[in-house]
């Protein structure tokens, strides 16, 4: 019954306002806009706060810093006349330089006595190999005297081109003209070959140097020779790359070359057509999603390098427990084998946990490129006192010191004195190498064209001998 009092009346359902169910929709799609906003603003306002830090501590950010500059007209000169070897060189790659058979030749022609028909023929083909590179390896000889210490502006090869590798690409082919001085007894060209090839260094990179001069050299120091002047001009080139601070520099430069790369035109200029590539409107998109990201993991990169150049900082050879240490910590979750994803590839382009690879990537090439060249200004020291004692070896390394060494030379793997024995007709300045052992100053002897090896050697030296020096 309509009217019956026991039956409760109908109360109709309460109903949200449409307005209120708009707002509830458009806040769900909203929330994590407004969150990757927020996230955005954080993590760009901490990539600010890194920047600054690395700003205030008054380090080399940008890639020019670690180029120095010519300032004196002589110094202008050498550039200009490097730039133009550099041109004749054109941009034969250094394989071009066929580095076997060149270092057969230099065995064939430093190893076989006085008269041996092998020689003749040694020279004459050595001395076609150095045809296509003759007047270009005179204007380095031209450029030495005036000791150029960097480009010019206006000579300067693009940064990270073919044209950078040109003064490698020289001094190997130097190589050829320095055996040919010294096995055929021209000790003078020799040592002032060698100088040429040591001052073209400046033009490459000093602190990590892939011009080879060790079995150079040598053969120069054995044939005993070479004037007093030569000699100390030679110990000094060597005696300005030991700096202790050598793998620190590296680890400064090589993040200086990430930042140039991740945050192009920040802190170094942008490198030719770097900004001339167009990206599609999905790819812009996805580039722009992706941003806080990014800048969350770019300043876990930048944090990463401080610590590893922190690590770098250490004395030899605590180094090498430091930068063990340092790996561990900082794991490669991911197989290098393993493809990198989209998300990988966008917010990380160069890669992940890159100071923990330059570290331990060249922390044992730094060390051995220490020891040998500690090992060569020990061994040119030796050749100097014997100069003035009339062929007479001094004792130790410390009888050296003050009037051939400034002081100590420190062993990078052992943290002591290299080692120095004399042996029959010859003597041997050397580290412990890799291994932390004394081997009594033995490892494989190759020319300074063969880049190749079997594993690391057990020692790291200089051996001057008597004539006539086998390479293997």
């Amino acid at each position: 019954m309509p009217n019956d009092p026991e039956t409760p009346p109908s109360i109709p359902r309460r109903r949200w306002p449409l307005r209120y169910i708009l707002l509830f929709v458009a806040g769900w799609f909203a929330f994590p806009v407004v969150a990757w906003v927020m996230w955005g603003w954080i993590e760009s306002a901490r990539l600010d706060r890194a920047l600054d830090a690395l700003e205030a501590r008054k380090q080399p950010l940008d890639i020019a810093q670690f180029y120095p500059k010519p300032t004196t007209p002589e110094q202008k000169e050498a550039s200009h006349l490097y730039a133009e070897a550099g041109k004749l060189v054109g941009d034969r790659p250094v394989a071009a330089l066929n580095a076997a058979r060149v270092s057969r030749l230099i065995e064939e022609l430093c190893t076989a006595p006085a008269g041996a028909p092998g020689r003749t023929r040694a020279v004459e083909d050595l001395e076609a190999f150095e045809a296509p590179y003759a007047k270009a390896l005179e204007l380095v000889e031209r450029a030495s005297p005036l000791k150029g210490v960097g480009w010019d502006e206006g000579d300067r090869p693009q940064r990270f081109s073919i044209g950078e590798i040109r003064p490698l690409t020289l001094a190997r082919a130097n190589v050829a003209r320095i055996a040919r001085h010294a096995c055929t007894r021209d000790d003078g060209g020799a040592a002032a070959a060698l100088v040429a090839s040591l001052r073209l260094q400046r033009f490459w990179n000093p602190r990590l140097p892939l011009i080879r001069t060790a079995h150079s050299l040598q053969l120069v120091l054995t044939g005993r020779g070479a004037s007093p002047e030569l000699l100390r001009d030679i110990q000094e080139e060597y005696a300005s790359t030991t700096s202790d601070r050598a793998f620190e520099e590296l680890m400064l430069r090589e993040r200086a070359i990430w930042l140039s790369f991740v945050l192009p035109g920040v802190f170094s200029e942008q490198l030719p057509g770097s900004s001339a590539r167009r990206i599609t409107p999905p790819e812009a998109i996805a580039t722009r999603l992706a941003q806080p990201l990014r800048d969350h993991r770019l300043v876990a990169e930048i944090d990463e390098f401080d610590q590893a150049i922190e690590v770098a900082e250490k004395p030899w050879p605590a180094t090498f427990d430091a930068i063990n240490a340092f790996a561990k910590a900082h794991p490669s979750i991911r197989s290098q084998s393993m493809p990198p994803g989209l998300l990988e590839n966008l917010t990380r382009p160069l890669g992940a946990h890159i100071a923990t690879n330059v570290m331990t990537s060249y922390v044992g090439a730094i060390a051995e490129t220490l020891a040998r060249v500690r090992s060569s200004v020990g061994a040119i020291a030796v050749a100097r006192y014997a100069r003035a004692h009339a062929n007479a070896l001094p004792e130790t390394l410390q009888k050296l010191v003050p009037d051939y060494l400034s002081g100590r030379l420190i062993d990078p793997f052992s943290g002591d004195e290299l080692k120095y024995r004399q042996d029959a007709g010859g003597y041997k300045v050397y580290s412990v190498g890799s291994n932390r052992k004394d081997d009594g100053g033995e490892w494989e002897q190759h020319s300074d064209l063969q880049l190749g090896r079997r594993g690391n050697p057990p020692d790291v030296g200089i051996a001057v001998g008597s004539w006539p020096q086998k390479t293997r």
